[in-house]
């Protein structure tokens, strides 16, 4: 039987699957496919696709990049000549958007040398628990940018942090770093592990050390049982310094020891534990500038920034501002005319992605399906809130020290305490620590985004 034969077959045999199949060439061209493939990608009857470039709305072959990336093929150019895949990403395309698991292998046939591959892409069952907010819009992929500019540092980032380079993520407050890290975790060779994340700004100096070592029982007054820290129960995972420009001198110290020996202790006791999680931090101010300045240790700005990503401010990524606001108006059915649109570019966006969410959503309030919003509608929404005033220079000291958030009070320190043990408990899985509190996974991601122990 020969190779054309056996594809005849492969077709016959994937046609009935109600997952998407389909089967490509290591050029990236299409042998065959299934009719729910088409049906999946919400195409019309009869379709016929032909490259994964363009897999009707959706880039597979970016896809597919991007997965050999995350398991470990730095040098992967596009040819599907990677080892076995199986993943887990959303298309975009639709909204909202569809969650899916796409596996890809290898289908070898005798005095056959286009080295074909079977792929499928099939509903991602297991995160349709994530329940999301009615009211809400997400946007798409932390790790996808109009910008070609950018996208080339995304695409770098993916590299180190898939490798598990140290990885340092520079940028305007509200570029989404903290959400990029996450994502970049998820993407990787460490995705099942914990997340573990550690706002520098926002944890008080007196614990912070106790917070990222742990520390034994009776190691300090108030310590009536020992207690792992971050940087334990971020092992086999990511550990988040988020804003590590605000840790104090002393504290750079501890974790530049921690760093350079990969080991630590815990306070007020001598066990030596191993580091064993992959580091990224974040900061909304030029590390370089601080170091030059006194004001970051320069042995640990090295160890931390193996890599270094600067994420562009919105104003420099126009065409992203433009998909977001495209997406927006699909899911929200409320059209911008042009003239709106060209007055959404000339503002200066100072709260950068975070600010534009927060402007869409008082939108979405002020209007109703089928409104068409124009230059008077927009530029009233830009000036009626302060943030538009507000200055985010990614060099300017001062910025950090005026975002210091409010104190908890004692019920929330409670709070806090009993999301911390229950993610701890569970290694920082997130739908079993929901399980154990008794709550959706929906409830336990808002109070850890309002108690700021969640990304932001």
């Amino acid at each position: 039987m020969n190779a054309e034969t056996l594809v005849e077959l492969a077709r016959s045999l994937i046609q009935p699957n109600r997952d998407g199949v389909l089967i490509i060439d290591d050029q990236g061209r299409i042998v065959t496919h299934n009719t729910a493939l088409v049906e999946l990608l919400d195409q019309p009857r009869g379709t016929r696709f032909e490259s994964t470039l363009r897999l009707g709305p959706v880039n597979l072959q970016r896809l597919l990049i991007r997965a050999a990336i995350a398991a470990g093929e730095q040098d992967a150019v596009g040819r599907p000549r990677w080892r076995a895949l199986d993943f887990r990403t959303e298309l975009d395309f639709h909204d909202p958007p569809i969650p899916v698991r796409i596996t890809s292998s290898a289908l070898p046939l005798p005095a056959d040398e286009r080295q074909l591959r079977l792929v499928t892409i099939l509903p991602d069952l297991a995160a349709t628990d994530i329940a999301a907010d009615p009211g809400g819009f997400t946007p798409g992929s932390p790790l996808q940018s109009a910008d070609a500019h950018c996208q080339a540092r995304l695409d770098h980032a993916l590299r180190a942090a898939s490798a598990g380079t140290r990885l340092l993520l520079l940028g305007e407050t509200g570029t989404g770093k903290s959400l990029l890290a996450q994502t970049l975790h998820a993407s990787g060779r460490r995705g099942t592990g914990p997340f573990i994340d550690v706002h520098c700004a926002t944890l008080p100096e007196l614990t912070m050390e106790s917070e990222l070592f742990g520390h034994a029982r009776g190691a300090f007054p108030g310590a009536s049982a020992e207690r792992p820290g971050r940087l334990e129960t971020a092992a086999g995972g990511t550990l988040l310094l988020d804003e590590v420009n605000a840790m104090s001198p002393h504290l750079q110290g501890v974790l530049q020891r921690a760093l350079s020996e990969g080991r630590f202790e815990r306070m007020g006791e001598n066990r030596v534990r191993r580091l064993d999680a992959n580091i990224i931090s974040t900061s909304s101010l030029d590390l370089r500038r601080r170091v030059a300045d006194g004001g970051f240790r320069a042995d640990l700005y090295y160890r931390l920034a193996a890599i270094t990503v600067l994420l562009p401010p919105l104003r420099e990524r126009p065409g992203d501002l433009d998909t977001i606001v495209e997406q927006w108006s699909a899911h929200t059915r409320i059209a911008i005319t042009e003239a709106g649109r060209r007055r959404l570019h000339e503002h200066p966006w100072p709260g950068n992605f975070r600010e534009l969410r927060n402007r869409l959503e008082a939108l979405r309030l002020g209007a109703s399906p089928g409104n068409r919003l124009g230059e008077a509608e927009i530029g009233a929404a830009l000036s009626s809130h302060q943030e538009g005033s507000l200055s985010n220079t990614f060099l300017d000291p001062d910025l950090f020290q005026s975002e210091a958030p409010a104190p908890f009070s004692p019920e929330e320190e409670r709070e806090r305490e009993t999301l911390r043990a229950a993610l701890a408990a569970h290694n920082g899985n997130r739908s079993q620590a929901a399980r154990s509190l008794g709550m959706d996974r929906t409830t336990l991601w808002r109070k850890l985004h309002r108690l700021r122990l969640g990304p932001k």
